[in-house]
């Protein structure tokens, strides 16, 4: 991504500029939906630069292979979109994700191709053919080699158009990412997107207070796999409201203080991010900043805001017990569910980190038994011709697993219950669409 130095309005500080937008659910959406989402995003108080959208899937819900008509709104409002490819069902449905895919570079050209800043081949597809998603049927997943093959034909489909030079990449939790069985998948992105919420990480100290903590953990690990490729965060964020998720309470005070300290050092980094989630009135937890267009907290970051320990470290036990459904309708019907206990193998590793302010280095060094760590994280969205997202991230220097149990239900962006901590060797992610 091109980026430049902006100042800071009202201070000395200064961040560098990056995409920043909010995840965007299909599931009952149209082109009016979409387009009054984006304009409230563009306008809203503190955030008005949000401008760019995250989708899970290029096909409107409903048809069989129309592109999905967020694609129509975003170019009538100048909003920049984060593609998404759908990748966890057959090859004929990711088939149709390429045909609507060549079939919006067709229809709309340079306005459309102008405005993309990535391509997502699929979203936590790895997690669920880790042997705790398949113990615990959670729905249809995708193996690494499958993942690289759809990278390549979503390579193929934008060779000589005008998106052929748009970064492709990948989304899931860090915990597959550290796993070096998925390194074929790290090696054919061009970024990789990541989710991560410490409000679901119960097994671990997950106050508001040590929040900023636990984020960057799972971000610097992402990184020490990544090969310097950009790291994009694509879901994060802290409920106003909803039950408390072992040490983490949702408020509005606590969802202010976790934007000042991540989404506003994330903007201080110069990162990518979609945040989770522009509005999502009746959830439980809600993890809306916005309310009938009006923000529900400051989203305005200054010299004060963003993450002030960069260097931290945690030993955590983890586990992780989780449901997630969605159901769409047309041509797109899908169920996914995560309801089993943890169990990984054992690992060791050690993480050091130096910083502070706005940046931060991270020097890793694993065993050849495996660096472990957990904790995880999880969030709704819907996406596609479906409904429902949960994502589960960890941080930490060594894990083990023990059962814990974390109801989730997840449609659109209605989300229950908690997401336990878990280990290296899978995170705890389910999406369905």
């Amino acid at each position: 991504m091109k980026s430049s130095i902006l100042a800071l309005l009202g201070g000395a500080a200064t961040a560098l500029a990056a995409v920043r937008g909010f995840n965007y659910a299909s599931q009952g959406q149209d082109y009016d939906g979409f387009l009054s989402q984006f304009k409230t995003a563009a306008s809203l108080a503190g955030a008005d630069d949000f401008t760019s959208a995250r989708l899970y899937t290029m096909i409107q819900e409903g048809t069989t292979n129309t592109p999905i008509s967020a694609i129509k709104a975003a170019i009538d409002s100048k909003t920049t979109l984060l593609l998404g490819l759908w990748a966890s069902e057959d090859e004929a449905t990711f088939e149709n994700e390429i045909t609507a895919l060549k079939s919006a570079i067709s229809t709309y050209g340079s306005d459309f191709a102008d405005l993309v800043v990535g391509i997502s081949v699929g979203s936590e597809d790895l997690y669920r053919i880790s042997p705790i998603g398949i113990a615990a049927g959670s729905g249809v997943g995708q193996t690494p080699d499958v993942l690289v093959k759809y990278i390549g034909k979503v390579r193929d489909a934008i060779k000589g158009t005008a998106l052929s030079s748009t970064p492709v990449g990948h989304v899931d939790t860090w915990n597959v990412y550290v796993n070096e069985t998925n390194a074929e998948v790290i090696s054919n992105c061009d970024f990789l997107g990541l989710d991560e919420y410490p409000y679901y990480q119960t097994t671990d100290e997950n106050s508001i207070d040590n929040a900023g903590n636990l984020f960057f953990e799972a971000y610097d690990k992402v990184a020490a796999v990544a090969g310097g490729k950009p790291i994009w965060v694509t879901e994060a964020g802290w409920p106003t409201s909803g039950p408390k998720s072992n040490l983490a309470e949702a408020s509005v005070e606590n969802a202010e203080t976790f934007w000042q300290t991540v989404a506003c050092e994330l903007e201080h980094r110069g990162v990518d991010f979609w945040w989770y989630i522009l509005a999502d009135a009746g959830a439980s937890p809600s993890f809306g900043v916005s309310e009938n267009g009006k923000p529900l907290y400051n989203l305005a970051c200054n010299a004060t805001s963003g993450f002030k320990n960069s260097t931290s470290s945690s030993t955590t036990s983890a586990s992780g017990n989780s449901t997630a459904t969605s159901t769409a309708s047309g041509s797109h019907t899908s169920h996914a569910s995560t309801n089993g206990t943890v169990t990984t193998k054992s690992g060791s590793g050690s993480a050091t980190g130096t910083g502070s302010g706005s940046t931060s280095t991270v020097i890793e060094t694993a065993s050849a038994g495996g660096s472990g760590s957990g904790s995880g994280s999880g969030s709704s969205s819907g996406s596609g011709s479906g409904s429902g997202s949960k994502a589960s991230a960890g941080t930490g220097a060594s894990a083990t697993s023990t059962g814990a149990t974390a109801p989730y239900t997840g449609a659109a962006s209605k989300l229950e219950g908690s997401i336990a901590g878990l280990a290296v060797v899978a995170g705890v992610a389910a999406f369905a669409l």
